[in-house]
């Protein structure tokens, strides 16, 4: 039986905006089970994207419920919190986020800096996300080096590397031409046929229709 990997029930979210507070999440409820793709689609300022900032722990809801692989991400502590930001989620993002001064390997084991691991084993798990993504060849190339889509997969190396239980890729297409779009979406679909599950966010139908599962933000809202 699979099991229940992700569980939001009723989750609110606001900001407050000069003495307006602006409603940005409304009674969200998802659930997901280990290795699903889904994508979240929905214009900009829709909150697609606090959703996934909030599933990733980088932010709290005003109110709801959040469990994660089982555990209440609401009721810990910041410090549990940055735990399983290291340990459990893998993050891709539309920038790529790389350190322009470090080649490939070393961009791909920042998340380690916050993981009390030898380097042995390190190494290893490096070396796996990286070939993975189809990258060995390039692994002492530093990112002005690479194509956009090489820097994108870089990204998902290192957002890999750790073995994360979810991966939450925002826009991970946007700044790609149509060609790198293609061959990052294709990753994407070999990782989770290989067992990974992914949130993808997303304003591309063209892109969503690449998921198993569309699900639409609209004024705060998330419908199926």
């Amino acid at each position: 039986m699979t099991s229940k990997l992700l569980d939001l029930k009723n989750i609110k979210k606001q900001y407050l905006l000069g003495n307006t507070h602006i409603e940005v999440l409304s009674n969200i409820e998802l659930q997901l089970v280990e290795g699903d793709f889904v994508s979240i689609m929905g214009t900009s300022g829709s909150g697609k994207s606090t959703l996934l900032h909030l599933i990733g722990t980088l932010l709290q809801p005003d109110s709801g419920q959040y469990f994660l692989n089982g555990q209440d991400m609401i009721a810990m502590s910041d410090n549990e919190r940055s735990w399983i930001r290291a340990h459990w989620i893998g993050y891709v993002f539309q920038t790529f986020d790389l350190i322009s001064e470090q080649d490939v390997q070393h961009n791909v084991e920042l998340p380690y800096l916050y993981r009390n691991i030898s380097k042995k084993k390190m190494s290893i798990q490096v070396d796996r996300a990286i070939e993975m993504v189809g990258l060995n060849h390039r692994k002492k190339h530093r990112p002005t080096e690479l194509s956009g889509g090489e820097m994108q997969r870089v990204a998902i190396a290192r957002a890999l590397a750790i073995q994360p239980k979810i991966v939450l890729a925002d826009e991970p297409t946007g700044n790609l031409d149509e060609k790198s779009s293609e061959e990052i979406l294709n990753l994407f679909r070999t990782l989770n046929e290989s067992g990974s599950t992914i949130i993808l966010v997303t304003h591309d139908k063209l892109v969503a229709a690449n998921t198993d599962r569309i699900l639409t933000m609209k004024s705060g809202k998330l419908d199926y």
